[in-house]
């Protein structure tokens, strides 16, 4: 026979930790943003920020983002990337919905597409997304003819934000398949932090694996049974995750 009385206990139980639980994302957003800015020093390190630039570049990007509110509904991490050819940074950043502020939580070298050399594309600005609509992949870690591994070493995350439109050289438009993903462990990551790649945002082995193990853009991917193939066995997903790529350009 089914003892009521303990189904009802056990109900008030699982009630009163929900009603203790749910205050307590809003709550621990500023732990969060704490917990996930020391992983980042720890396990990306990163570079310094000028605060002139730091506080302009916040100031862009949170007018950006007011203007896509509709995708920003809700506070979330993002991937910021700053196209600027003098500049060429890429960071973890996050927005606060309640205050529509942006904080950058860490910072590190990028390299963009460079529009001046032959056949490369300048990088899109925009609010892209990554979805299971354009299915991410890993690399093989294979080599091309210069022996580069175009999307760094095995295993390493490509995160495929499907086409878009952009220029070439002369400001020719053009589509272009837009990826973010990591570059060969020996030739490319010293070049990273000026404009060389031919169209994608190219990252860092250390942030490539931050962003795949914490889930930092995987939302939407942790969300669907079927699309969960691609994300680590072993992973650790960040509360507040989101699944947007953010470039900008802060010279314009």
């Amino acid at each position: 026979m089914i003892d009521q009385r303990r189904i009802a206990a056990l109900v008030i139980t699982v009630l009163s930790a929900a009603l203790c639980v749910a205050p307590v994302w809003g709550a621990a957003q500023t732990e969060v943003l704490r917990d996930v800015r020391a992983a980042f020093e720890r396990e990306v390190g990163g570079i310094d920020i000028d605060p002139v630039y730091r506080e302009k570049l916040v100031r862009q990007t949170e007018e950006l983002l007011r203007q896509n509110r509709t995708n920003f509904d809700s506070s979330q991490f993002f991937l910021l990337i700053d196209r600027n050819h003098t500049e060429q940074k890429a960071f973890l950043a996050f927005f606060d919905a309640a205050g529509e502020r942006v904080t950058l939580v860490g910072a590190d070298k990028t390299s963009t597409g460079n529009p001046a050399r032959r056949g490369y594309f300048e990088t899109p600005t925009g609010v892209f997304e990554n979805k299971p609509a354009n299915m991410s992949y890993r690399a093989l870690g294979t080599k091309n003819s210069h022996g580069w591994r175009g999307f760094g070493a095995k295993g390493s995350r490509v995160w495929d934000l499907g086409w878009q439109r952009t220029v070439r050289e002369r400001n020719q438009p053009m589509d272009i398949r837009m990826l973010v993903h990591a570059t060969d462990p020996e030739f490319g990551e010293p070049r990273l932090g000026r404009v060389d790649s031919k169209g994608c945002v190219r990252i860092s082995a250390r942030f490539n694996k931050f962003l795949d193990y914490y889930g930092v853009l995987d939302r939407e991917y942790e969300e669907s049974v079927k699309a969960r193939y691609v994300l680590l066995k072993v992973r650790n997903p960040v509360p507040f995750a989101g699944k947007h790529i953010v470039v900008i350009d802060s010279e314009q």
